[in-house]
């Protein structure tokens, strides 16, 4: 009933305001619209008579599982929309798309599972509006016309130096695009992106336009396939993959292939910088400039090989440590001291690529947190709540790439609330020959909070010993690309009570927070309060959008979740999933005894598993 009474009120409101249009009043259909937005659900525009057109600001999308769908209904830009998230700010975000799809306000999740199917979005170019701009995840755009002289027909995502996180699973399909006063469709950073078969026309800028933003910013998984691109003033396809501030972290799996690319001002098919791009089977004629031009991005700085040694300990060594470690890069070792003393640190903030920090075996103890130097997104401030702390240490410079911790033991004594061993939320680290112990929140923690990425990108743990977290071992709450390897992991100790006490706890923080790429392999996790392995992937508002390539396998996992007082308790948990179930898990080949619970334990399962060799005998249930 109530899908059927907004036709009616629709219908009725087109006659009316027509009626009135006679007498000088303008259509504007925004409150309407607007309204049943906010209720989300299914939404049906209906075709008017008389070739009329609704008529709207910038309508906010926010609700999940959002479906507007039209008999060929036309919808014209009347001008910004009114400003949601922060509408006090001295910039705020105005809804400057038709169609402006993000959350409303700045705690709520950005909005899952959009589909808008059947609509012609006319944006004159006096409005300076986008047709759709996609700033969600899991969104379809199908069988639309947007036409007029919108800035881009379709954005998708946003980014800039320092800054861009992934835009998850958008699909742009069968669908005509044209009169863009930039690109017709312009990605930042996507994952899992398909522009199918669409024909793309008269673009001012590039017909498609795929680009890392920031090198931390993600391509991966993305198919321009099967379009039309035709009479651009730019070039028909342009894969960006160098942005300014360095080649990009992660781009692979990037397919243009079987396209029409026809009579470009600026040639068929760019690709910049480095990543996995695919070209095969494009057709071209009538392009101004080469057919596919691959253009190097700019040189990067290799690794420093200034090499620093550590005076002898004053009992308080943050002062010298912080210092070289803000100085830059490089090498800095740290020799093991006389007696079994250890250096003493408060967090040290580890900020500069190439950054090596090594040692013959000594050990360094916590003294309590570092200093406040960034903020989180609703501004809550972060101090360098970690031994080493791998982050940025400004809101405008990337997250640092290229770091090695190596050859030192860790010590968080008891009595340091909430400091952990390591933080990771840096790129391309690696972690090896660690021993991590005393009582850390968790030894060492994997994540993207305030990095400008959402996510910590080719991570390596390998060949440690971690122990005696109140919390988890490890915790991952945003990683693309993580080996975990030949560790032991052990004694997580549950403190206080509740905790999930897991030796590896995978657990993005929101559902947007990506979980893909993720290796468990060959480790001894034995002896926690709670599970050894924790695949947590349901946030509160609901599973993964990219929760997918996990493995676990090798794996020695015994003696866990003796304890009571754990939420979960088994060898393995896989609560969760991916959404829509497609994510993948192979889980093979681990002895998996002893344990509290079952061996291996389902909840909310969606997951796609290939398993097989577990030994799963022995345990508790």
């Amino acid at each position: 009933m109530r899908g059927r009474w907004f036709v009616t009120t629709l219908v009725v409101l087109a006659f009316l305001v027509a009626g009135s249009s006679a007498g000088g009043a303008v259509r504007d259909d925004t409150d309407a619209l607007q309204a049943k937005l906010d209720a989300g659900g299914a939404v049906f525009l209906p075709k008017l008579p008389g070739g009329q057109c609704y008529a709207t600001r910038g309508l906010w999308l926010s609700r999940d599982d959002t479906t507007i769908t039209s008999d060929g209904a036309c919808i014209v830009a009347l001008g910004l929309g009114p400003a949601r998230l922060d509408p006090t700010a001295p910039k705020p975000h105005f809804a400057n798309a038709v169609f402006y799809i993000t959350h409303s306000t700045i705690r709520a999740p950005v909005p899952a599972r959009i589909s808008i199917n059947g609509l012609r979005i006319t944006v004159p170019k006096a409005k300076r509006m986008h047709g759709v701009a996609v700033l969600g995840h899991e969104v379809s755009l199908s069988n639309m016309t947007i036409d007029g002289a919108p800035l881009d027909d379709v954005l998708i995502g946003s980014g800039s130096v320092g800054a861009g996180a992934p835009t998850v699973r958008v699909a742009v399909t069968n669908s005509t695009l044209r009169g863009a006063q930039r690109d017709a469709v312009l990605a930042f950073g996507p994952v899992g992106l398909r522009v199918e078969g669409n024909t793309v026309a008269r673009a001012r800028g590039t017909g498609v336009h795929i680009r890392a933003a920031d090198r931390g910013q993600p391509v991966v998984d993305t198919h321009v396939v099967h379009n039309t691109i035709a009479d651009g003033h730019g070039p028909a396809v342009f894969v960006d993959l160098a942005p300014a501030n360095g080649a990009a972290l992660l781009a692979k799996d990037i397919e243009v292939a079987d396209n029409r690319i026809l009579r470009n001002a600026r040639g068929g098919i760019l690709i910049a910088g480095q990543g996995e791009v695919a070209v095969s089977g494009n057709s071209f004629s009538g392009n101004r400039g080469r057919a596919l031009l691959r253009r190097a991005g700019r040189a990067q700085s290799g690794p420093l090989t200034q090499r620093s040694v550590a005076p002898a300990s004053t009992g308080d060594d943050t002062g010298w440590l912080q210092a070289r470690l803000d100085r830059g890069g490089g090498t800095i070792f740290l020799p093991k001291l006389p007696a079994g003393a250890c250096y003493a640190t408060r967090g040290l903030w580890v900020s500069h690529d190439h950054t090596t920090i090594t040692s013959d075996g000594a050990c360094i103890v916590a003294l309590g947190l570092g200093p406040i130097r960034l903020r989180s997104i609703d501004g809550d401030p972060i101090a360098s709540d970690a031994v080493f702390f791998v982050n940025r240490s400004g809101p405008k410079q990337p997250a640092p790439v290229d770091v090695t911790i190596s050859n030192l033991r860790i010590v968080v004594p008891a009595g340091i609330p909430s400091m952990y061993g390591v933080a990771v939320f840096g790129h391309d680290v690696t972690l090896s020959h660690l021993d991590i112990g005393g009582v850390p929140k968790d030894d060492i923690t994997i994540s993207g909070r305030a990095n400008g990425n959402a996510y910590a990108g080719n991570i390596s743990l390998l060949d440690s010993t971690l122990s005696g977290a109140a919390r988890n071992a490890i915790s991952v709450t945003g990683a693309i690309g993580l080996r975990i390897e030949r560790n032991t992991i052990q004694g997580v100790r549950d403190s206080p009570p509740g905790q999930p006490a897991a030796g590896i706890d995978v657990e993005p923080d929101t559902r947007d927070r990506p979980a893909s790429d993720l290796h468990i392999v060959g480790n001894t996790i034995q002896d926690n309060a709670g599970p050894g392995i924790l695949l947590e992937l349901e946030p509160n508002e609901g599973p993964a959008v990219l929760a997918t390539g996990l493995e676990i396998s090798g794996n020695t996992i015994v003696r866990n979740a003796l304890r009571r007082t754990p939420p979960k308790r088994a060898g393995i948990v896989l609560a969760g999933g991916q959404d829509g179930g497609a994510g993948t898990l192979l889980l093979r080949n681990n002895v998996i005894r002893g344990n509290g619970g079952p061996g291996i334990l389902e909840t909310h399962l969606r997951l796609v598993v290939d398993a097989g060799g577990n030994d799963v005998g022995g345990n508790e249930a």
